[in-house]
């Protein structure tokens, strides 16, 4: 089990700031985290995965314990 901590839109419309969920990789991840909170199934697409505070792919593996962060698109002006 990984916890994913969430931010901002994604973290409003979840409802919540963390979703445990299970996965090895980040693609696992984000198509676990759909499932577990259908909320925000369709803003996942558009985020970005950090893992241990790095930016990653979605084919990167997410090690027991890792911290993982999702970050969804921000704009500003």
């Amino acid at each position: 089990m990984t916890t994913v901590r969430l931010y901002a839109g994604v973290r409003e419309r979840a409802g919540r700031a963390r979703i445990d969920v299970d996965g090895s990789s980040v693609a696992a991840l984000r198509a676990a985290l759909a499932k577990a909170c259908p909320a925000i199934a369709g803003q996942l697409a558009s985020c970005r995965f950090a893992v241990d505070d790095e930016f990653v792919a979605d084919d990167a593996p997410v090690r027991p314990g890792a911290v993982v962060d999702v970050i969804p698109p921000v704009s500003g002006g």
